[in-house]
């Protein structure tokens, strides 16, 4: 709760402004230079800048379909981006500082986004607080990182894409705080918290069709761990290049074929302030919910 208020205290500083301006253009130039190093020889570069460098998908149909299938949230730039990498990193024995430096300097190539900072900040807490032997349960601390990204940038009350991120942080911590153990039913539990807690952010943006609770099963975690760790892979090892295409191409296709039976509906998309009336709501849920399951019990057992 002091962090919390320490937070609101800055909200309005002065450094902010002008931190937001160079952080940004620091990241065009990242940005820039990532594009240029991707290799001239692939044939689906259009896709390696969107999935590697955080460029805007440049394929109306993909894009499309992506949204039909409502898997836009994880094929753009996303904090899923950063948690993975940081579990890359972490089987390769890097050392947390290493890794958190490397992390940042990846927030600055995909453009400095709002989703890619606030999972930067919230892993960096969460290793601060382990380092410390402190343990905060999972939604409070995507609170204190969603605040304290405002803090530092207080423009992105009007971001849309950090209002969705939060959410979906927030939406995967249902598990931890229900303490699901089994992972068939921890996994299958996340699934249906993201389709739930993303129905408002992705309310005219995509489409919540019941189908894409399954593509979001099946087809996300292609994305995540297949797709995305070949794409940096094949980046570094060029070999690996025709693989990336072929796995590339295949998943157009499928995700063409699953896009298919889904009508687009078109609304209006909420005012954003009702997303973060939302996301704000689910954390007095959360702390009711967690005094109600645990107040006065033994959390060791």
């Amino acid at each position: 709760m002091i962090i919390i208020l320490l937070s609101a205290l800055f909200l309005n500083a002065p450094f902010a402004p002008s931190l937001l301006k160079k952080t940004s253009d620091t990241a065009t130039v990242f940005q820039q230079k990532c594009v240029q190093i991707l290799p001239m020889h692939s044939k689906s570069r259009d896709l390696l800048e969107s999935l590697i460098c955080g460029q805007n998908i440049k394929s109306p149909e993909l894009k499309e379909n992506l949204v039909k299938t409502s898997l836009i949230h994880v094929f753009i730039i996303s904090g899923s981006h950063l948690i993975l990498l940081d579990e890359l990193l972490g089987l390769l024995g890097i050392p947390v500082f290493v890794r958190i430096v490397f992390l940042a300097l990846y927030a600055l190539i995909v453009g400095w986004q709002p989703p890619a900072v606030r999972a930067l900040i919230a892993l960096s807490l969460r290793s601060f607080l382990k380092n410390l032997n402190l343990k905060f349960p999972a939604d409070l601390t995507v609170l204190i990182a969603g605040m304290f990204t405002l803090t530092l940038f207080p423009a992105w009350w009007d971001s849309t894409s950090l209002a969705m991120s939060w959410s979906a942080a927030l939406a995967l911590c249902w598990v931890p705080t229900l303490k699901v153990r089994e992972k068939i039913s921890g996994l299958l539990f996340s699934h249906l918290a993201v389709f739930i807690f993303m129905s408002v952010p992705l309310w005219g943006i995509g489409n919540l069709h019941p189908l894409s609770l399954i593509y979001n099963l099946f087809l996300g975690p292609v994305i995540s761990f297949l797709l995305l760790p070949l794409a940096f892979i094949s980046v570094l090892i060029h070999p690996l290049l025709p693989l990336l295409d072929e796995a590339l191409l295949l998943f157009a296709r499928i995700l063409k074929l699953a896009s298919e039976p889904i009508v687009m509906s078109r609304s209006t998309t909420p005012p954003l302030a009702y997303l973060w009336i939302w996301i704000f709501c689910w954390h007095i849920f959360f702390h009711f919910l967690r005094l109600h399951l645990y107040q006065g019990k033994d959390l060791s057992r």
